[in-house]
């Protein structure tokens, strides 16, 4: 309920102010598990893939943003995933199985933190690694104009025209194994298929 209360609360914002529109949402599966990966160059692109979404995203955010006390009832709330930003958090991997084998929607952004020019940088390995725990489908995702509207630094959003595009769903191939080589690969492949959505290079 606290979810929806907030989305609802986030529809004007999104939709009028900040002139969201969205396609793809074919790709979106209407039940069942999937993991959904975008580039990541605004403080608000967690507010626009939760508007485009019609269904919640529970999303992973560093601990250290889950530790500050003003707001951790919010992360609390919304259902986030708290992950440790130094090595590999096998906790936090292991909720995010959790959530994904209860049939929900897990949002990670693989590249593990903003990127302050917008442009895609070399992912980390923690979304392959759950598609390949869980076997849910990868969903990209690529968010457009949400670096014009509150860019990394800005202090509050501009007017915007914001579109996200939902593609075609990936899926770990587990006959390949699930060594590091093979995570790196995939995740390559997450972020290439984010990139041909319209991300920049």
């Amino acid at each position: 309920m606290f979810y929806w209360f907030v989305k609802g609360l986030f529809f004007p914002f999104a939709h009028f102010y900040l002139g969201l529109t969205r396609d793809g949402l074919e790709h979106l599966p209407r039940r069942g598990p999937a993991i959904v990966v975008s580039n990541h160059a605004s403080y608000m692109d967690a507010i626009i893939l939760g508007s485009a979404a019609p269904r919640p995203i529970h999303f992973v955010v560093l601990q250290s943003m889950f530790d500050l006390l003003l707001i951790r009832w919010f992360y609390w709330g919304m259902g986030t995933i708290p992950v440790r930003a130094e090595g590999q958090d096998s906790g936090s991997i292991k909720r995010a199985v959790r959530l994904l084998s209860s049939g929900g929607i897990l949002g990670v952004f693989p590249e593990g933190g903003r990127s302050a020019d917008g442009t895609l940088s070399e992912p980390r390995l923690g979304a392959a690694m759950i598609a390949a725990l869980s076997g849910a489908p990868v969903v990209p995702a690529c968010i457009d104009g949400a670096r014009d509207s509150l860019p990394v630094g800005g202090a509050f959003p501009k007017p915007a025209r914001i579109h996200v595009r939902f593609g075609p769903p990936l899926r770990f191939d587990r006959h390949r194994g699930e060594g590091r080589e093979s995570l790196a690969v995939f995740a390559k492949e997450m972020l290439d298929a984010i990139r041909r959505l319209g991300a920049p290079a």
